[in-house]
């Protein structure tokens, strides 16, 4: 596709800098775009013809040329060359995906080629760009569903399908009988089918038996490690969504985690699954608490990723049932002996769970905390002997590890976990870390722990801020300098301590509205959910900030255009005249191109529609409407689903969509991840 040879290095270096330098991107021709894209297929230049290109398509005049040119690239013989062809229209998939209709059109038509190598790279362009927009392929739902009869296309139907089966469950629905006859069909690869079939049934609880039943089947028989995650996975999102299911689940994964490895490597099947059951565990802890001592026996596997979860997975149960996870506690310390610094690293998050749900042992878990905090050979405690001779907490009578050195980076990152685990006790029990206020004030000066104290001292004054009051003006300080990340932590924790305490908020609110042009976009986020956090308590601060706050929407950082969202909603709510303002913006954010700010525009459609009656219709209707939007994935509705039940709490029939419609939705999008702040 290029006429340069391997011995002309200068002629493609010095036409892709040229083509960089001299084509205006708002006027490119077909011609030099056509120019720019063969130079991706040459040894040199790729980078100055990658760089121009993307600034081309950056303009709507061109992006969908763009796209079109780079179509026979997606398919070139070079993987380097596929690969770049294939970063860039993934990038326009994000910022401008109408612009790929005619591309994805193009590589569906090669799903039947005979050409093994056009019909191969066809299907993982399709995969990737569906990955980055799933939207992509909602047109083509059912056309890839009619390919199921087609035995040349089935598979990659069915793979085509399996990627997109989480933001649209409902459009593959139709298929699901087919799909549990094909898992059912020996003579084809049904390996994929497990992905699409779990995700529909989150949305049609009428096929949950056949469903389940297929995917134990599927579990016992699975000889890969990616195979048994994925069913597990599959299966545990109906757990989540369907408790009659969860004890059956629940036995399935405890029992693929008790496993045998034989010869199966790095056993990270038996450590992912086992995680699972803390998602379940925290949804519905009485399915998997009477396992609790089978969960304790696996701290002692042989496996360290397996020891990692079983830990991790303690820890998560104890944030819904404490006393049932007190009497591993003892389990849990002792695993800090491991020789794993990843293991210490969970056993530290999973004491800080624990402590902030159960007051009884928060004290004694600070203060074990801090010992490890303070003891600057850890790591060679860490081999010590085992904890359950001495009882709780009582870990004396280590040994010298003669394998393993003190390292600055294991010190400062476990230093850094013991401060977050500090903070979420101090945000339920701020009085047990009365001992270690101190040790945490004095880390605002570390430059290694500064971020992790100002996070931990925010939490800690959200519910007692007169305990933080003499790190206000540290605060302040952080906030003003340094790297982005101490600016971000004090951001965020000025917001919370200003919330709790109005006095407070006085003084560092023009310091908040100062970052909102802090030229790091983290920062800018940061700042935004602050001074919303504070306007939630003080409408003043509403009046006074919204306006620039409002700007932010038209950030280029979709974390900032989220930020900035949940902030005026929450301004909003606090004032009416905000909210007025605002509101058409807001349901501007409903079809932000990125999908990851449309929940945050339902979240602040829904505040300000339950605390302004004025308003109340208006958000309703733009909900509604985008509720039932064909192309919007599954997470936006259900976020909108939520948004709309707060809103016919508070007003009854101001919405027409029936409640269990909206709990159907808001039920089927489940994650198995349990969320820091659980």
């Amino acid at each position: 596709m290029t006429d340069d040879t391997p011995d002309d290095p200068d002629g493609e270096a010095q036409r892709a800098q040229k083509l960089r330098e001299t084509v205006d991107p708002t006027t490119a021709t077909d011609d030099e775009i056509e120019a720019l894209c063969a130079l991706l297929d040459g040894r040199h230049g790729r980078s100055d013809a990658h760089a121009a290109l993307s600034k081309i398509s950056s303009h709507p005049n061109c992006t969908r040329r763009v796209a079109v040119a780079l179509q026979p690239y997606l398919v070139h013989e070079t993987r380097r060359t596929r690969d770049e062809a294939l970063d860039m229209l993934t990038w326009i998939a994000r910022t401008d995906p109408n612009a790929l209709d005619t591309t994805i059109e193009w590589l569906l038509e090669h799903l039947d080629t005979e050409d093994e190598h056009m019909r191969d790279t066809s299907v993982t362009s399709l995969r990737k760009l569906a990955e980055a927009e799933p939207v992509l392929l909602r047109p083509h739902v059912d056309a890839l569903i009619g390919s199921l009869d087609d035995d040349a296309v089935r598979a990659n139907a069915i793979s085509l399908l399996s990627t997109i089966s989480h933001a649209y469950p409902e459009a593959i629905a139709p298929a699901r009988d087919e799909l549990i006859a094909l898992s059912a069909d020996e003579t084809i690869d049904a390996s994929a089918i497990p992905s699409p079939l779990g995700t529909v049934a989150l949305v049609r609880p009428d096929i949950i038996d056949p469903v389940v039943e297929m995917l134990r089947e599927d579990l016992a028989a699975a000889e890969r490690d990616q195979a048994r995650i994925g069913i597990g996975s599959a299966l545990g999102r109906i757990a989540v969504a369907y408790p009659e299911s969860a004890p059956m689940v629940v036995e399935e994964l405890l029992s693929l985690a008790e496993t045998d490895p034989d010869d199966r490597s790095p056993d990270i099947d038996r450590s992912v699954v086992l995680s699972f059951l803390g998602g379940i565990g925290v949804a519905h802890p009485e399915t998997v608490v009477p396992e609790l001592d089978r969960l304790r026996a696996l701290l002692d596997d042989d496996n360290r990723m397996v020891r990692s979860s079983a830990v991790e997975t303690l820890g998560n149960i104890a944030t819904v049932r404490p006393a049932a996870v007190r009497p591993a506690i003892d389990d849990i310390v002792a695993r800090f002996d491991d020789t794993s610094e990843d293991l210490q690293f969970d056993v530290v998050t999973a004491l800080g769970k624990i402590a902030a749900a159960d007051p009884e042992i928060a004290p004694r878990v600070v203060a074990k905390l801090h010992d490890w905090f303070e003891d600057d050979t850890a790591e060679d405690e860490a081999v010590g002997s085992d904890a359950t001779e001495y009882g709780l907490f009582d870990l004396t009578g280590s040994v010298e590890d003669e394998n393993a050195a003190t390292h600055d980076d294991f010190e400062w990152q476990l230093q850094e976990d013991i401060i977050r685990a500090y903070g979420r006790i101090g945000a339920a029990t701020p009085d047990a870390l009365d001992p270690v206020m101190d040790e945490i004030r004095a880390c605002l000066a570390d430059e290694n722990l500064s971020a992790e104290a100002a996070a931990a001292l925010g939490e800690i004054g959200g519910v007692r801020p007169e305990t933080v009051a003499p790190a206000v003006e540290d605060l302040q300080e952080l906030l003003a300098e340094g790297p982005y990340w101490n600016r971000r932590a004090a951001a965020s924790a000025l917001g919370t301590i200003g919330a709790a305490a109005p006095e407070m908020a006085e003084l560092v609110v023009d310091d908040l509205q100062h970052r909102l042009a802090d030229s790091n976009y983290r920062v800018r986020a940061a700042a935004a959910e602050a001074l919303g956090t504070i306007a939630t308590t003080d409408s003043d601060v509403a009046a006074r900030v919204s306006e620039e706050v409002q700007l932010l929407l038209d950030d280029d950082e979709w974390k900032v255009r989220a930020a900035a969202l949940e902030a005026l909603g929450q301004m909003g709510a606090a004032d009416r005249d905000t909210a007025e303002r605002v509101v058409e913006d807001l349901q501007t954010g409903l079809r932000d191109t990125d999908s990851d700010v449309r929940p945050s525009a339902a979240n602040a459609l829904a505040a300000i529609g339950v605390s302004q009656p004025v308003l109340t219709a208006t958000a309703v209707e733009a909900l509604e409407s985008r509720f039932e939007c064909d192309e919007e994935y599954l997470f936006v509705r259900s976020s909108i689903a939520e948004g709309l039940q707060a809103l016919n709490t508070a007003h009854s029939d101001a919405v027409t969509v029936s409640d269990t419609e909206l709990q159907r939705v808001a039920d089927a999008d489940v994650n198995l991840v349990v969320e820091e702040s659980q």
